[in-house]
């Protein structure tokens, strides 16, 4: 199926308007993408809408990705909370190409709930995980903090959970008294009377976040049933309100955003290379190539060069070889290409280009006059407009040209060692 007869089926209105999760796949049955919205119709459909803006703007990885799609496959939910746990899921467990930042950014967040010292839930980073504990369970991990964090508001006032620290904890415990969110109850007060019913709302958010909404309020219509049959009707009304929140989560919308959010930050760039010189009075120099791929160092990509043609200390001849040399290889084309060097490596790799009648941006990366500082000169002024707004960008370059340093260092010691052993 082309293109334009995916856009026709979807314009048929095949897709539901209900939130929930989509799956590009391509034609060989491997899943290229996965992404929530809030509406299923209107989301996946802008991708095809939009494909010619994408060409023109040079968002070349949602270009490479949509030419790509064969099948979608559609999972509507309930809610928008639904989606983000849902998305997350699926992620996590099919690791698609195009999600390389969500299925292994350390940053990203987790839910973490910890049944053991007091019933307890709060949101991490996934980078400050070190052990995982047998009475501590995860959930995620979660691109967007602010989604979750808003899910988890609202989850709270359905299943009450303590999220406070252990000091708190202990100051409320020897006070005998609640805190703030004891009195709102959104926390059963664990600190003033450890009860069941604090591990059973805790096992109630583990249901729900696993996906067993049905099982909880199956659960909850039994319960509330015995109750109204022992005559207890205040404690029957509030499992009633629980249900009715549970089934209508709709109500709550989170903001998820119908755009191209995911790929913003990288998508002109889907292949990112950068370059560095090692060597001493030019005694056994040589290069290395790091790639970043879909914002997202990839190591296997990585090459390195024996310095051939200059047999002198001269960086910026031996930055012109080896790119010469890696443009004369069969390898994907990069996108963006990172320098480290000042003005004048720019304008020799710029020369190169044009030589091939290439247009790839280049930037160079100097390391100032006092060597702390990273100078960075752009091959156009649009591009300097560019990184100027887009601070991930920014950090991945440096990242890049760090690992590009770190890389032919190795390079240089290990050809150095064996030199001098010869």
């Amino acid at each position: 199926m082309d293109i334009n007869e995916k856009i026709k089926k979807l314009a048929r209105g095949e897709i539901t308007t209900l939130p929930g999760v989509y799956i590009f796949i391509d034609k060989k049955g491997d899943i290229l993408y996965i992404g929530k919205a809030k509406n299923l119709r209107s989301r996946v459909k802008s991708y095809f809408n939009r494909l010619e803006e994408l060409r023109e703007n040079r968002s070349e990885a949602i270009f490479q990705m949509v030419n790509k799609i064969n099948q979608i496959k559609i999972f509507p939910t309930d809610s928008e909370i639904e989606a983000i746990l849902l998305e997350a899921e699926l992620i996590n467990k099919q690791k698609p190409k195009y999600n390389s930042r969500q299925k292994d950014d350390k940053s990203f967040y987790l839910i973490k709930i910890d049944k053991k010292k007091y019933p307890n839930v709060e949101l991490v980073r996934s980078r400050n995980i070190r052990i995982k504990k047998r009475d501590i369970i995860y959930f995620g991990p979660y691109y967007s903090g602010d989604l979750v964090k808003k899910a988890l508001r609202i989850l709270r006032k359905i299943f009450p959970y303590t999220n406070c620290s252990q000091t708190k904890f202990l100051r409320q415990s020897k006070i005998k008294r609640a805190c703030l969110y004891g009195d709102l109850n959104l926390c059963l007060s664990p600190c003033v009377a450890v009860e069941n019913e604090n591990l059973e709302q805790l096992d109630f958010l583990i249901d729900f976040l696993r996906g067993n909404k049905k099982k909880i309020i199956k659960n909850l219509e039994k319960k509330m049933f015995n109750l109204s049959k022992e005559k207890k009707f205040e404690q029957a009304k509030i499992l009633r309100d629980k249900i009715f929140a549970l089934s209508h989560l709709n109500r709550y919308p989170l903001g998820i955003k119908d755009s191209f959010s995911d790929f913003q930050n990288f998508a002109n760039f889907p292949r990112i290379e950068a370059y560095d010189i090692s060597n001493i009075g030019g005694d056994f120099a040589v290069g290395a190539m790091t790639v970043a791929s879909l914002g997202k160092i990839d190591k296997k990509e990585y090459k390195k060069f024996k310095i051939k043609t200059i047999n002198e200390q001269n960086d910026i001849a031996m930055t012109a070889e080896i790119i010469e040399r890696r443009l004369k290889n069969d390898w994907p084309m990069a996108n963006l290409i990172i320098i480290d060097g000042g003005v004048q490596h720019l304008r020799v790799v710029s020369k190169i280009l044009r030589n091939l009648e290439l247009k790839i941006p280049i930037v160079a990366i100097a390391k100032g006059i006092d060597r702390k500082k990273d100078e960075l000169h752009f091959s156009s002024l649009k591009l300097s407009e560019y990184f100027k707004n887009n601070k991930d960008l920014m950090m991945l370059i440096i990242e890049l040209r760090n690992e590009a340093h770190r890389f032919s260092q190795n390079y240089y010691r290990t050809l150095h060692r064996k030199g001098l052993t010869k």
